[in-house]
């Protein structure tokens, strides 16, 4: 599908903080900042191999979001 884009680990930052509060101070919001809020039962699912999928502004965009497993030895 045209327009679809897999954004591959590196291809763009990601980072982990401890709070809301230090990753809007030291990641920044850039044009514009969203925060995606999980359930534990979400988390849980992405774990268990499923993809979470959400709406961007208002249904303005899509989101899939899934758990990339680390390259075997």
């Amino acid at each position: 599908m045209q327009g679809w884009r897999n954004l591959n680990h590196g291809d763009d930052r990601i980072e982990i903080h401890d709070t809301l509060a230090e990753a809007r101070e030291r990641f920044g919001e850039n044009f514009q900042g969203f925060v995606f809020t999980l359930t534990r039962a979400q988390a849980e699912a992405l774990l268990q191999g499923k993809v979470v999928a959400f709406d961007i502004g208002g249904r303005e965009y899509a989101g899939f979001m899934l758990v990339q497993e680390p390259p075997g030895p």
